[in-house]
């Protein structure tokens, strides 16, 4: 019982003098430059240039403007790269060689300049189809490819999805503030009943077959939604990217990987420092972050409808057909947009605005061409 009683005080002890801590910012206020570029030998090549941003200065990208980016091969052949602003670089169609060697260089607008290690132009096996499967948790989408040379064996995937949203209660009603009162929605150009919302990723996605005779993908996991996502309430599109990675290539982006995304517990291995294939040409000793690619892009659509459980909460509220009572309820910064009228007796029915208009959910109501 002593000995009980011991135990308890000594915990008691150590969670009472346990003290919040909050460690200041440590940063050396130095930036780097960061470069994201694939090197497309038969299509669009489009690379970003940006710098990054010390602890504490906030999370806005600032791009890297006015460089010269050019692409050199080792039969000394020269493309230029032109800018289309906010740090982004095009060429829509450079005509490299698959199999033969080449680098990216970049003069910065402060003299810097900065030169990759030569990498070969490789081709990408075409996305053999784009799967998915409904989980507990939610449903993941998947990726299927091979290689029938067997030369690839190291994958990276990115896309963009976009999915239809619907308002709760479609409306035909408008409040118009020139008139002070509610009329009749003008179609198509006021309807806000449907919509729809984009997203890119945002993590690094991998696989590799090294491990196979054959140089084969099988389900590999790309996306994943979660159960009661709006994102399949309705109709859901997904458009994969594939492209074919050396192994130091696979190696970096998997070194990222674990840098960014498998921190946080104990479990998780220790930070590491990440240097890629671009450095400085004057010093070497200059943290360049990014790593140069050059592999030509398969691209794949899978549109995804399925029965799916979506809940949104929204309430309905009875607003009177009185001037005083309609601009409080629907007038300009008012809390309800309305749906539907009624009489007798005379009503409005409305509700919060996420609940009858589709862009209050962040949706636009421009029909993206493929849908």
């Amino acid at each position: 019982m002593k000995r009980m009683q011991i135990i308890w005080v000594i915990l008691f002890v150590a969670v009472s003098c346990r003290q919040r801590y909050d460690p200041p910012v440590i940063s050396s206020g130095n930036t780097f430059l960061v470069v994201e570029a694939n090197l497309n030998p038969q299509g669009l090549t489009s690379i970003l240039l940006t710098k990054s941003v010390p602890l504490g200065r906030g999370s806005a990208i600032k791009p890297e403007l006015n460089a010269q980016v050019t692409v050199e091969g080792r039969d000394n052949s020269i493309r230029q790269l032109f800018s289309i602003g906010n740090g982004r670089y095009n060429n829509p169609s450079m005509g490299l060689t698959i199999g033969a060697d080449y680098r990216l260089h970049i003069k910065t607008s402060d003299g810097k300049e900065y030169l990759s290690d030569y990498v070969k132009a490789r081709k990408t096996p075409v996305i053999d189809s784009i799967g998915y499967e409904l989980e507990s948790l939610g449903l993941r989408v998947q990726a299927h490819a091979h290689d029938v040379t067997r030369q690839t064996r190291y994958y990276r995937w990115d896309w963009d999805e976009t999915w239809e949203i619907h308002s709760s209660f479609p409306s035909n009603l408008i409040y118009d503030p020139v008139i002070k009162n509610i009329r009749n929605r003008i179609f198509p150009d006021e309807d806000v009943a449907v919509c729809w919302k984009y997203e890119s990723s945002s993590t690094i996605i991998l696989a590799n077959s090294t491990r196979l005779q054959d140089d084969i993908i099988y389900k590999a996991p790309v996306q994943f939604i979660p159960n009661g996502s709006e994102k399949l309430a309705v109709r859901y599109s997904i458009l994969l990217r594939q492209y074919a990675l050396d192994k130091e290539a696979y190696n970096f982006y998997e070194l990222m990987r674990k840098n960014t995304e498998d921190i946080g517990n104990i479990f998780s291995p220790q930070p590491s420092e990440i240097r890629g294939n671009i450095k400085n040409v004057k010093d070497e000793k200059e943290y360049v972050l990014g790593y140069v690619t050059a592999s030509t892009v398969e691209e794949q659509r899978k549109f995804i409808q399925i029965p799916w459980h979506f809940f949104m909460s929204c309430n309905i509220t009875r607003v009177p057909d009185i001037p005083d009572s309609v601009r409080f309820y629907f007038g300009p910064g008012g809390p309800l947009i309305p749906f539907s009228y009624d009489n007798p007796p005379p009503y409005y029915s409305g509700s919060e605005p996420q609940c009858v208009d589709c862009t209050r959910r962040s949706g636009t109501t421009k029909k993206p061409s493929y849908w």
